[in-house]
């Protein structure tokens, strides 16, 4: 029997020297990272061990912080200080960052979930889970709405969400959809393999979508 462990990296952007610097080594099964730019902390979910660390930029003073069940993904508003991580087989839990104030805001009835994203100008989440319904609730789990299904039952694993709209991955194709309840998705770029992350922002007034995928 194999078994592959996964780092994680960092190097300077924008830059012509793309030089990888490991940051953390021997990861069993990373599928969730984000940055505390303020606080300059790196913190990761390895699912395999159920766990969510920190430590800092620069690879200094790892931490695990605390053990889930089913842990995927986790969103930071840096902003209002807020943590989201979803089980992927439960619920979206949010938290401080120091994980005081710990609760989970909504509940998955029957269906994983493998993607989410927060909406800090609205102070909105929104998620897909397995029966390929896109929903959104407010940031304390109140107020949720379903703002369109696709009628495929997979696993998703994209979303990102900026202005007015919400940016998906389904299987080989990459979407784009209004954030009001009805709108039809347009679909921005066709895949031969299938599309696992999306990084949207915004550059001066130009929207640019980055995305990533596994073969």
């Amino acid at each position: 029997m194999s078994i592959t462990f996964y780092n994680v990296y960092r190097f300077a952007y924008p830059s012509n020297n793309t030089t990888l610097q490991t940051v953390v080594q021997s990861l069993s099964y990373p599928t969730g990272i984000a940055v505390d730019s303020a606080n300059d902390h790196i913190y990761w979910i390895d699912y395999n061990g159920g766990q969510l660390s920190r430590c800092n930029l620069d690879g200094s003073n790892v931490t695990v912080l605390s053990t889930f069940i089913h842990p995927w993904v986790i969103r930071l508003d840096v902003t209002n200080r807020w943590m989201y991580i979803v089980e992927r087989n439960k619920g979206i839990l949010k938290s401080r960052f120091d994980l005081s104030d710990r609760r989970t805001i909504t509940n998955f009835t029957s269906t994983p979930v493998y993607c989410m994203d927060i909406d800090t100008e609205e102070n909105r989440l929104y998620w897909i889970n397995y029966d390929g319904e896109m929903k959104s609730c407010k940031d304390d789990g109140s107020d949720v709405k379903t703002i369109l299904s696709t009628n495929i039952s997979r696993d998703y694993f994209a979303i990102g969400v900026v202005g007015s709209y919400i940016y998906y991955g389904n299987a080989h194709q990459l979407l784009m959809v209004n954030k009001s309840q009805g709108s039809k998705p347009t679909v921005l770029h066709n895949d031969t393999s299938r599309i696992d992350s999306i990084f949207v922002f915004n550059s001066k007034g130009i929207l640019i979508t980055i995305y990533n995928h596994l073969l």
